[in-house]
């Protein structure tokens, strides 16, 4: 996976002209080492400032903080970048203040094992107030958070979602639907049509048993079905699970090589009745936040622009496609591709 992260951030750094893809941006006489040492020094001086200024209680710099991880990320080679966070970031007592906010800490942390889990998710939708323990600062921060870039672009994908299971419910007489890396299935939550009982099933697949469990708890009554299961089990014996009217996948593809989404993309498709339609979604290169996420939390997602997005239709028969369609949500930080079946 994060092969195809290098070769996507190489792309990015070369069409921005950044400090590796553009010789013109090092001064007359500098070596391209000079200028990545030089980017390294401005990345510890930032570290020094930033924790400096949030041992002083003072927190209006936090998006400039982000904002200079994510230049100091663009500016390096991949591997100078990895270097840089296992030594100077990893090293640094700030990257422990800022793990007093629960969402970051949690991210760090992995308690199930796995980065971007369905309780981290949880501490992003914000529907109910953490309970945890938390500093004073700690709080000034949860709050910060919740206004970052890809905070308001996983909500906006939980609404979007819920909406889309409306609409299919709209137009389609008790459809079935399937979710694919489901988490906590708190779109369903808010669709209308689940809990008013206008789907006929919602299949819901996670291959973490802990999230199953909630969705079972809290949502099967509302003709949901969790099914503990991995997206490769699901390509295996995909004639087994039956037809759907709307299947997607909205967090899963930040995770998962081309090919991989490729075949998930192909297999979804085929489980499709007529007219069915197909949603994924995959955070976009341009994601303010990235180098916060590296850095601090160590959460490294694959980012993909929209050319790249649309290549998981590679493998799908053209004749059996009736109309494609992809677009961003409005931050700009997700790519969306929906694809209706012939």
């Amino acid at each position: 996976m994060r092969d195809a992260h290098s070769a996507v951030d190489r792309e990015q750094r070369l069409a921005r002209g950044g400090a590796v893809g553009n010789l013109q941006s090092i001064p007359f006489g500098q070596t391209d080492l000079d200028a990545v040492s030089n980017e390294e020094r401005r990345g510890r001086a930032l570290l020094d400032h930033t924790h400096h200024r949030l041992l002083s209680g003072d927190l209006d710099e936090m998006d400039d903080f982000v904002v200079g991880l994510r230049a100091v990320r663009d500016a390096l080679p991949t591997a100078r970048w990895r270097s840089f966070v296992a030594e100077a970031v990893a090293a640094h007592p700030v990257r422990a203040v800022l793990h007093e906010e629960p969402f970051t800490r949690h991210a760090f942390e992995k308690p199930r094992g796995y980065p971007g889990d369905a309780g981290l998710l949880d501490l992003i939708y914000r529907d109910r107030p953490f309970s945890g323990p938390i500093t004073a600062r700690g709080v000034q921060l949860h709050n910060w958070s919740e206004k970052q870039p890809a905070c308001r672009s996983v909500r906006a994908r939980r609404d979007l979602l819920a909406g889309w299971i409306d609409i299919t419910a709209r137009n389609r007489a008790k459809p079935r639907i399937l979710s694919v890396a489901c988490g906590h299935l708190r779109e369903a939550q808010r669709s209308e049509a689940v809990r008013g009982g206008h789907i006929g099933e919602l299949v819901a697949v996670d291959q973490d048993p802990a999230s199953v469990s909630v969705v079972e708890r809290e949502q099967k009554q509302f003709n949901v079905t969790p099914i503990v299961a991995s997206f490769r089990r699901l390509m295996l014996r995909s004639a087994s699970w039956g037809t759907f009217d709307f299947a997607y996948a909205a967090g899963l593809y930040d995770y998962l090589p081309a090919l991989a989404a490729q075949r998930l993309t192909r297999t979804m498709f085929t489980m499709l009745r007529p007219g069915g339609v197909l949603l994924v979604a995959n955070f976009a290169p341009e994601l303010r936040d990235i180098g916060y996420m590296e850095a601090i939390m160590d959460w490294t997602l694959i980012y993909r622009d929209e050319s790249t997005v649309e290549r998981f239709a590679e493998l799908l028969p053209p004749e059996e496609i009736a109309t494609r369609d992809i677009f961003r949500d409005a931050p700009g930080n997700v790519v969306y591709l929906v694809i209706r079946k012939a």
